[in-house]
């Protein structure tokens, strides 16, 4: 394997995974965002002879809002009362509705949330990324981003108060 496929390989592996969920949050329909992880390959892919081999993560992310915002110019909005499916570990079952319960307030709350907010949020706390890492993927600094969350967590207390 060349040394090109080599690390567009290893990023793959890095942040494919994380670049899905990115995207689950923000379409909510898991074919849509396999379609959209796929066209973000794709495009990184055929770019690669441009990028810089620096923050490949922040690279990968803005291809992936740019195909997001592309995507939403072309949609319409998806209705808030669809939901994401709950993994289900085998609770016992007042706990499990209880928890999809909870679960589908929180995805309803994020969802209501503006881009940026949902962004960060995502990013920050369903895939636990750093604040730096969180800016530099959403091209944002560092600051801003601890605004912007800030102002997320305050309105989802609100929200699921």
């Amino acid at each position: 394997m060349l040394k090109k496929e080599k690390a567009f390989a290893a990023m793959y592996t890095d942040f494919a995974d994380d670049i899905y969920r990115f995207l689950l949050v923000h379409v909510r329909d898991a074919d849509t965002a396999e379609d959209l992880t796929a066209d973000t390959f794709t495009k990184a892919w055929n770019q690669y002879d441009s990028f810089d081999g620096r923050y490949g993560r922040a690279w990968l992310y803005t291809i992936a809002r740019n195909l997001l915002t592309d995507y939403w110019r072309k949609k319409r909005p998806v209705p808030l009362d669809e939901t994401l499916d709950v993994p289900d570990d085998a609770p016992p079952p007042e706990e499990t509705l209880d928890n999809k319960m909870r679960a589908k307030k929180i995805v309803d709350a994020v969802a209501k949330l503006p881009n940026d907010m949902k962004s960060v949020v995502t990013l920050r706390f369903l895939q636990g990324q750093s604040v730096r890492d969180t800016a530099q993927a959403l091209g944002l600094s560092e600051a801003n981003v601890r605004v912007i969350q800030y102002r997320a967590l305050k309105k989802l207390k609100g929200v699921l108060a």
